[in-house]
């Protein structure tokens, strides 16, 4: 019974924060009026649900207001009250719903299919991997744990270890640049509201829900980019069919649910929401539109630094392409863009971003953030990838079709409208910062950088793939011999398409074995916190334990607590030269190097895998097995 309540409280919560606050904003500015089909309702209140208890929670933190369950429900119902009262005062009008969400009978059981095999792909794969285990889920989750316990907003500092001068010694807590603010508060929030652990599935149901928000998201934006078109509505549900089935286990997919890459998953939600608003607002001459536009890029910067930098650059390059291709119109257009911006809702937005920035400013904003994400490439994981590296990444069918409808983009009068301006500075953008990131002076990965541009790439695939399917000639004999041929063709492109995205689902399916070494994982960090003190430091092995991240939320006592053995090339990174301790004490504990480590930094207990790293503690007259599982063991160093 206790379960069952646990399960309802955990959906209710999801309800409460992921869409009651989205939704009343949404009735509190629209009312009623048929702005937006029930679909587009249902993902923009999920969206700007995130960006608002994010702001409400800052402002709380910032209030000294504590973090519980109870101040985290009432600011939700507070404010959801206070959009309701609006609406109420406000005059009631409608409008007739617009002919682009017509769908027919067929396509509509085709969305449900879409969907159906999408989120049953997905489930699949997380059904042996949900389990936490990811080294990034465990550092985000360490944060939200830290926000729900402290009841505050986090500082984000860590400590390492450092040599000084002849001694290794723990260094005073360090600022760090790498977490954001936006990436920590939901699941903080969940977690107080509804009592669910962060060691358990939670967070992965949370991030996967996230993704197939990421798919309704671009579908969406899809349906808006080519509503004026014939072939609009087959085009976005051609979309919904390359970008959720198919490659559903990719990087950027449920890879990332399992993998815990929380930033990612919310910034992909953010952008295509973010230019889905900036569209309407310059096609349609709206300011309201303009001030959510500029709301959800404020969401998106408090969320995730690199999804920001991406947007920024996207954006700044679709701009560029409109003004190319409409040369001769530049200065109408300005005076179109300036009578939106110069408005009251615009002119609201930015004041209340700039007193939010003044207010909580995030981590890496500044001048170290800017140093280190650009200038030239500084190791060969940043100089770009090869055109086979992006196929495969992206998809080898999606990449093809992609630039196809790139082509067919720019070679027609397409090119000149807001939708093709976006989707082609979109699109080429993010081609140029995964493989040729020196052109515009990025210093970042490029692996993750193009998982980016999977997006653009499936709109423009989906545009021509419908474009194509359009040419279908209709009379006459010989009309009738070109039907055939391009009706044969066409089912060839499916068939490879098809089987190219779920042999890729099914090269990365996981066995089980996994969540079985994760649980020894979480039994030993049990037993090593019971018998350790505040007074032990404790040393792991990152390369042979499962789930080993997830060991410092037993702890939570410092990001970098337990000290681990990291990977073994990094030792080696020339350009980031690292403190050998780590290593020493659990490959060699044994040498002189090894033993002044232990003494210098105090460490009283190791944990790692016995089949790797026992030999070497066992022949040691200096430790003691106290821990010994299957794969996992403890040794206490003897003083």
């Amino acid at each position: 019974m206790a379960f069952i309540l646990q399960q309802i409280l955990f959906f209710a919560s999801i309800i409460l924060v992921l869409f009651i606050p989205g939704y009343f904003l949404i009735l509190a500015v629209w009312g009623q009026k048929k702005i937006f089909h029930p679909i587009e309702k249902f993902v923009i209140s999920f969206g700007m649900s995130i960006v608002i208890c994010d702001f409400l929670m800052i402002l709380m933190g910032k209030m000294g207001i504590l973090f519980t369950r109870l101040s985290i429900v009432l600011a939700i119902v507070i404010f959801s009250a206070a959009c309701y009262l609006i609406y109420r005062k406000k005059t009631k009008s409608s409008v007739e719903p617009e002919i682009i969400f017509s769908f027919s009978k067929n396509q509509r059981i085709a969305i449900i299919l879409i969907l159906f095999l999408t989120v049953f792909t997905k489930t699949i794969y997380l059904t042996n991997s949900i389990f936490p285990t990811s080294t990034d889920l465990g550092r985000h989750m360490y944060w939200s744990k830290s926000i729900s316990e402290t009841g505050k907003l986090p500082v984000y500092q860590e400590r390492d270890i450092i040599k000084a001068g002849d001694k290794y010694e723990i260094s005073q807590p360090e600022k760090i640049i790498d977490f954001i603010i936006g990436e920590h508060l939901i699941f903080s929030a969940i977690n107080l509201v509804s009592g669910s652990d962060f060691i358990s599935s939670f967070p992965s149901l949370i991030l996967l829900l996230v993704n197939i928000f990421i798919i309704l998201s671009v579908f969406i934006l899809a349906l808006r980019l080519f509503g004026d078109l014939d072939i609009g509505k087959n085009a976005a549900i051609l979309i919904l069919f390359l970008l959720g089935p198919l490659y559903a286990i990719s990087s950027d997919q449920a890879k990332y649910v399992s993998g815990g890459v929380s930033g990612n998953l919310l910034g992909n939600l953010l952008i295509p929401i973010s230019f889905y608003f900036y569209y309407r607002a310059f096609r349609e001459k709206n300011p309201v539109f303009m001030s959510f536009a500029i709301f959800f890029t404020a969401g998106l910067i408090y969320t995730h630094h690199l999804s920001a930098f991406v947007f920024a650059y996207s954006a700044l390059f679709a701009i560029l392409l409109f003004f190319l291709f409409n040369f001769h119109h530049i200065g109408s257009h300005l005076k179109n863009w300036l009578k939106i911006v110069f408005r009251l809702p615009v002119i609201f937005s930015l004041i209340f971003i700039t007193f939010f920035l003044l207010m909580y400013t995030p981590n890496y904003i500044g001048i170290k953030a800017a140093d280190e994400a650009l200038g030239s490439p500084e190791k060969t994981t940043r100089t770009g990838l090869t055109f086979l590296q992006l196929k495969y990444a992206a998809g080898e069918p999606r990449i093809i079709l992609g630039i196809a409808g790139l082509i067919l983009v720019l070679s027609t009068q397409k090119r000149k409208t807001y939708e093709g301006a976006l989707l082609s500075g979109w699109a080429l953008t993010l081609l140029i910062m995964s493989l040729k990131p020196h052109l515009l002076f990025l210093n970042i990965n490029s692996d993750r950088i193009s998982n980016y541009a999977t997006y653009p790439i499936v709109l423009l695939g989906g545009f021509f793939l419908a474009s194509l399917l359009n040419y279908f000639p209709v009379n006459g004999a010989k009309e009738h011999l070109n039907k055939n041929l391009l009706f044969a063709f066409c089912l060839l492109i499916f068939l490879f398409i098809f089987t190219s995205g779920y042999y890729d689902n099914s090269l990365l399916l996981k066995d089980a074995g996994d969540a079985e070494k994760a649980l020894q994982t979480f039994h030993a960090s049990g037993y090593l916190k019971n018998q350790s003190n505040e007074s032990d430091n404790i040393l792991k092995d990152h390369n042979y334990i499962s789930a080993d991240s997830m060991i410092r939320l037993y702890f939570m006592r410092d990001l970098n607590f337990p000290f681990s053995r990291g990977y073994f090339k990094r030792y080696e990174d020339e350009f980031n030269p690292r403190e050998m301790c780590t290593l020493w004490m659990i490959s060699t504990p044994n040498t002189a190097e090894g033993k002044k480590c232990f003494d210098d930094l105090n460490i009283n207990f190791v944990m790692v895998n016995l089949k790797y790293d026992g030999a070497q503690f066992d022949k040691s007259k200096d430790f003691s097995n106290v821990y010994s599982g299957d794969n996992i063991g403890i040794y206490y160093r003897h003083k």
